[in-house]
C-alpha cells in the first residue's frame, strides 16, 4: 500500500487553506502630558476588555520646540515611561495588549496621521486638557471624552485644586473688601458734601428752589443725588463689615396651586348608618 504525501506549496496562505485569522482593532487613546490620567486608563482597559480590542496610548508633545534648552522635552518623555508603566500594568491585569506611541505637533494633525497608518482604529479616546472638536474635525470615527472628579484623578491633583481655589478665594476676599472701602469713603464724602451745601446755603437754596417753572426740578435732582449717594454709602458701609442682605425667594403661583392641591381632601362620610340609644 503506497503512502501519498500532500505538499503545501510555500506560496500557500491563511486564506487558501480556509483559516480564519482575526483581525485585531484598536482604541486610540490620546493625551497631550506626559502622565495620562487614570480614570481614562482605566476606561479604555474596561472597554477593551469588553469589546476585545487593543489600545493604542499616543502621548502627543504640542510645544516640541519650547525654548528651554530641551528640558520640557526630558520631563515630557520621562513622564511617558512612567505611564506606560502603569498603563501597561492596568492593561494586562485584563489581558489587554497596549501600545504605547509619542509624537509631537498639533493634536488633529497627529490623531490623522495615526488614524491613516494604524489600521483598524474603531474610536479615540480623549484625556482632558485636549478640545474636542480639534480631534473631531480630523478623526474619520467617532471620539470621546472621558469626564471625571478630582477626586478620582488623585489626591495630589485634589489638593492643588483645592489650594488653588483658596487662595483665588482670599484674594477675590480681599479686593472686594477695599473696593466696598474705597466705595463707603467715596459716598461718604459725596453725601456729606450735599448735606453740608444745602444747609450752608440756605439762602441761595431757597431763592433757586421757590422760582417756580424749570427751577421746580432742582429739588427732585438734590433729592435724587442725595438718595443715590446715601443708598451706595449705606450700601458699601454695611458690605465692608460682611453684611449682606438675605436673598428672599419668590414662590410661584403654579408651586402655590400644587401644594393646595396637594393636601387630601377629608370626603364627608354619606352612607346610612344606625345609631342606637341607650
Amino acid at each position: 500500500m503506497e503512502e501519498i504525501q500532500e505538499q503545501i506549496p510555500a506560496e500557500t496562505t491563511s486564506a487558501d487553506l480556509g483559516v480564519q485569522v482575526k483581525k485585531i482593532s484598536y482604541i486610540l487613546v490620546v493625551t497631550r502630558n506626559g502622565h495620562m490620567s487614570e480614570p481614562v486608563m482605566e476606561y479604555a482597559v474596561n472597554v477593551a476588555d469588553r469589546l476585545q480590542y487593543n489600545i493604542i496610548a499616543a502621548h502627543i508633545n504640542t510645544l516640541p520646540f519650547y525654548r528651554d534648552g530641551g528640558r520640557r522635552s526630558g520631563l515630557f518623555a520621562s513622564a511617558m515611561q512612567e505611564s506606560a508603566l502603569l498603563f501597561r500594568e492596568k492593561a494586562e491585569a485584563r489581558g489587554v495588549q497596549v501600545k504605547h506611541i509619542g509624537d509631537a505637533g498639533k493634536i488633529g494633525n497627529v490623531v490623522k496621521r495615526l488614524c491613516s497608518s494604524e489600521k483598524r482604529i474603531e474610536f479615540i479616546v480623549i484625556d482632558q486638557g485636549i478640545r474636542k472638536e480639534e480631534v473631531v474635525s480630523q478623526s474619520p470615527v467617532p471620539v470621546f471624552s472621558v469626564i471625571y472628579t478630582e477626586k478620582k484623578a488623585g489626591l495630589r491633583n485634589k489638593a492643588t485644586h483645592y489650594k488653588s481655589v483658596e487662595k483665588g478665594a482670599i484674594r477675590m476676599s480681599i479686593t472686594s473688601k477695599k473696593r466696598h472701602l474705597r466705595n463707603c469713603f467715596t459716598f461718604g464724602i459725596l453725601t456729606a458734601a450735599v448735606y453740608a451745601a444745602v444747609f450752608f446755603n440756605q439762602e441761595l437754596v431757597m431763592a433757586y428752589f421757590t422760582k417756580g417753572g424749570i427751577y421746580a426740578l432742582l429739588p427732585v435732582a438734590v433729592v435724587f443725588m442725595v438718595s443715590y449717594a446715601h443708598g451706595n454709602f449705606t450700601s458699601s458701609f454695611w458690605s465692608a463689615l460682611g453684611i449682606e442682605g438675605s436673598k428672599s425667594t419668590t414662590t410661584k403661583p403654579a408651586d402655590i396651586r400644587k401644594k393646595a392641591t396637594d393636601v387630601p381632601v377629608v370626603k364627608k362620610d354619606v352612607r346610612p348608618r344606625a345609631e342606637v340609644n341607650v
